[in-house]
């Protein structure tokens, strides 16, 4: 998206990121679990909901919603220079973790459950783990209950090629370039 175009109150994004150069940003499972509970106080502090979430070795995924009088702005610029910082310090890195300011997408209503099924199956496309609730750095577990027949979606995306065909095209019907193009 067009950095000159404002983030909305009330309006849905997808937000990432990934390490400079594609480097890891998360060295162990202490600077995962820094980041979320650094996000989770940065998003009750700058009045952001976060609604999915998926950390992976090299990059990270969010969808958020900025409430009214919230700055997600802020909460990104505070959370990048937090994991940096700590980073940095913990590694003796110098200079930039992220390749970049955060990047983001809006997300219509319509389009929530594809882009969160994209966002927590990444670590099993990426092979890391078999399935979402395997993967201990995201949200995917948390978003059950609110979402009735979610985990049935996820699964069904997981075990049918047509079906997560038909979630790519779709996803790339509401964020034109989100993703790649799915051969035929």
């Amino acid at each position: 998206m067009d950095r000159k175009e404002g983030i909305e109150d009330g309006r849905l994004y997808h937000v990432y990121n990934r390490g400079n150069d594609r480097s890891l940003i998360f060295g162990d499972k202490s600077d995962y679990g820094a980041f979320i509970t650094k996000l989770k106080s940065l998003a009750v502090k700058h009045m952001v909901d976060v609604i999915v979430f998926t950390l992976m070795p090299n990059h990270y995924h969010l969808i958020v919603l900025q409430k009214p009088s919230g700055s997600l702005s802020s909460m990104m610029a505070a959370l990048a220079t937090s994991a940096a910082t700590r980073f940095n310090l913990k590694y003796g890195h110098i200079g930039h973790l992220f390749q970049g300011p955060f990047k983001y997408k809006p997300v219509s209503e319509e389009a929530l459950w594809y882009v969160a099924c994209y966002v927590h199956l990444n670590p099993v496309r990426a092979g890391l783990v078999d399935r979402p609730d395997e993967w201990e750095f995201s949200n995917f577990a948390e978003c059950l209950p609110r979402w009735r027949g979610y985990i049935e979606y996820v699964m069904e995306v997981l075990s049918d090629e047509k079906v997560e065909k038909a979630l790519r095209n779709r996803l790339q019907t509401h964020i034109k370039g989100f993703l790649p193009d799915v051969p035929d």
